[in-house]
């Protein structure tokens, strides 16, 4: 283990659980500009692997990584939200999750889970719930206590995770469209 590692440079979090070897976790810090390629890359692994049979697989196999890098802002706009942040092991970006004030009218001062994403190599391996606790104390910093997210209807795996880590689905559903297709989504909520 690296001295660097072992201090978690970056102001990046690094949350003990149990079973789980922390010295050798990967640590959490705020995206920059020059992690953008990197950060497509995973979110479009990311979407590669768990929304097989859920979104249509040409449309999968069509995400290119130059185009998505190039929608990410990290920083860039000045704004606070929403905040990208990425899971590192070494130089390897494993991780991200994004996080921001809540866009859906009906629920005031609540933030919101944007996005979180692991490489499909890192899945299980405590990256996911690091960046979980990560996302929740950068809520938690912007003066929220409760968040929702929206997750496919049927993405039972993601499901499971978010209903593990504390939030319950909360009945609301909207229809969005990936490529030309319409998916059903839910929106799960919990308390920060």
């Amino acid at each position: 283990m690296t001295a660097r590692r072992a201090r978690n440079i970056n102001g990046g979090c690094r949350v003990p659980r149990s079973g789980v070897d922390t010295a050798n976790m990967p640590s959490v810090r705020r995206a920059v500009p020059a992690d953008a390629h990197d950060v497509a890359g995973v979110h479009i692994r990311s979407w590669q692997w768990a929304y097989q049979g859920l979104l249509a697989q040409e449309y999968l196999d069509g995400l290119e990584p130059e185009a998505w890098a190039t929608r990410y802002t990290f920083g860039r706009m000045g704004f606070a939200l929403p905040s990208t942040q990425v899971a590192v092991e070494g130089s390897t970006v494993c991780g991200l999750v994004t996080t921001g004030l809540c866009r859906d009218g009906d629920l005031s001062n609540f933030g919101e889970l944007m996005a979180i994403y692991v490489d499909p190599p890192y899945l299980r391996s405590g990256v996911g719930r690091l960046l979980m606790t990560a996302a929740r104390l950068r809520l938690r910093r912007v003066g929220v206590s409760n968040a929702a997210l929206w997750v496919l209807d049927g993405n039972a795996r993601a499901r499971r995770f978010y209903e593990r880590d504390g939030w319950g689905c909360d009945g609301t559903h909207r229809t969005s469209v990936y490529g030309d297709e319409p998916v059903d989504e839910v929106r799960y909520r919990c308390t920060l």
